[in-house]
């Protein structure tokens, strides 16, 4: 199970609630009284994103007995999650029992974090089943792709990726690639395409703009190439073509969905602040 980070998933990703599975790094715990409490999984200062659910840990699951289970971090520490009388625990975006939950899946918690105790008292949980999480990291690179920016090669039109797994991946665009704003358009594509889909309304997912009536969702908006930055956040599906992942649809997200410095395509490297928390892909093995 992997926490977010100051710099990282959620989708993570990564996830949205319910919808998506994130992962990312540790994240630094913030100054002051309740350091304790901002463990693996918690933001850091940032947990207002979450609202009430508090924050996220994320990990395999190894055990599932007496009320509680255990998960260990691809950081390879070990907490234990109890979730809470009233937690939601969601698979597939339906309902489960806790004994629905098997070790090896994957499991996101949400909830109040004890990094000095290795405890998450949860209020949701989403699973993840290891079937799944197989597939999507076969699938990572060749049938979809998400991460960070970290490099445009204008003339050629490839970026290179920084994929979840930490590993760079130089991508290409072409005539037949469409784009949109944010993440929502693209994540049941993630997901028909083999990958572990979601998106997260800090990243663009599902936000209305001024105009949308409410209750809405907004259609996402169409973009071009030129306005994708060194820094963005991506989440895309394509094929392999003479070697190169080539994307057919992509939604990039501002790091943080704040500003941020970055110049686009044709202008050089640009950089970025600290990237928001990408899509959730699986776990580095």
């Amino acid at each position: 199970m992997r926490p977010l980070s100051k710099a990282g998933f959620v989708l993570a990703g990564l996830l949205l609630i319910p919808d998506t599975y994130l992962t990312a790094q540790p994240p630094e715990a913030p100054d002051g009284a309740g350091a304790a409490q901002a463990g693996p999984g918690a933001p850091g200062g940032r947990g207002g994103r979450f609202g009430r659910m508090g924050q996220p840990v994320q990990g395999t699951v190894t055990t599932v007995a007496a009320g509680k289970v255990t998960i260990k971090t691809d950081a390879g520490e070990t907490y234990e999650i109890t979730p809470g009388e009233n937690a939601r625990m969601m698979k597939d975006r339906q309902p489960i029992q806790l004994s629905e939950i098997k070790p090896g899946d994957m499991l996101m918690a949400m909830g109040q974090v004890d990094v000095t105790k290795k405890t998450v008292q949860a209020m949701m949980l989403m699973d993840v089943d290891a079937a799944t999480i197989a597939k999507a990291k076969e699938n990572l690179g060749k049938t979809y792709i998400t991460g960070r920016i970290t490099a445009i090669d204008a003339d050629s039109l490839k970026l290179t990726v920084e994929r979840q797994d930490k590993v760079a991946q130089v991508i290409a665009v072409d005539e037949g690639t469409s784009f949109q704003r944010g993440m929502r358009g693209v994540a049941q594509e993630i997901q028909a395409a083999g990958g572990v889909a979601g998106g997260r309304g800090g990243m663009g997912v599902g936000r209305q703009r001024p105009g949308d009536q409410a209750g809405t969702p907004a259609a996402p908006e169409s973009i071009t190439v030129a306005d994708i930055k060194v820094g963005d956040m991506i989440a895309a599906t394509g094929s392999v073509k003479n070697g190169t992942f080539t994307a057919a649809k992509m939604g990039v997200a501002q790091p943080g969905g704040g500003p941020r410095g970055g110049r686009g395509m044709g202008a050089g490297p640009g950089t970025g602040a600290d990237a928001a928390p990408p899509p959730p892909v699986p776990p580095p093995q």
